[in-house]
């Protein structure tokens, strides 16, 4: 009978080992890739409507930040969203190995620029008035 509940209690122990650790984590993941289109969607609308802005106002040498223009911070936003925003990033993340920690970490990035491309949204509309 001892031998029995050790072999169980056994069992039980990697069973939960090889939850919190190897099983991909399903429902965070699909959090991940929520956050991910939400980012990217609002990137997308964001360049277009800078893009308008520029071309309404020819403030493309402007400043929209001290020594940072609105023509180049709309070039680096192109090159940020090529490098961290792309389909082809998107599609990738099925095939990662990622941990929940990793995923989480992830998240949260997605959630700082997402709330700092709001708030550049905010201040082009606020020009554009």
């Amino acid at each position: 009978m001892e031998i029995i509940i050790g072999i169980l209690g056994l069992i039980i122990a990697v069973l939960t080992f090889w939850y919190s650790f190897y099983k991909k984590p399903k429902e965070e993941l699909l959090h991940l890739k929520a956050q991910f289109k939400a980012t990217q969607k609002l990137s997308e609308n964001l360049q277009v409507e800078l893009e308008n802005y520029i071309a309404k106002t020819n403030s493309a040498d402007q400043p929209i930040f001290p020594n940072i223009s609105f023509g180049s911070y709309l070039n680096e936003m192109k090159e940020s969203y090529k490098e961290n925003l792309s389909d082809e990033l998107y599609n990738k993340l099925d095939n990662l190995n990622l941990s929940k920690s990793i995923i989480q970490s992830m998240i949260e990035s997605l959630e700082t620029q997402f709330s700092a491309l709001q708030q550049i949204q905010i201040e082009i509309k606020m020009r554009g008035r």
